[in-house]
């Protein structure tokens, strides 16, 4: 899954970051590569 959450002031991609962390669905995540979107974009790997 990919979240955009853009540039800014990196507000909004440390508060997603600080949800995902403890989230028991989510296996791992990361920022995007540049042609996903980069730092504005963060790519989420759930557990199955």
């Amino acid at each position: 899954m990919r979240i955009v959450h853009g540039f800014g002031m990196g507000i909004l991609r440390k508060t997603i970051q600080d949800l995902l962390t403890d989230h028991p669905h989510v296996a791992k995540f990361y920022p995007a590569p540049s042609q996903e979107g980069g730092a504005g974009a963060t790519i989420v790997e759930l557990r199955k």
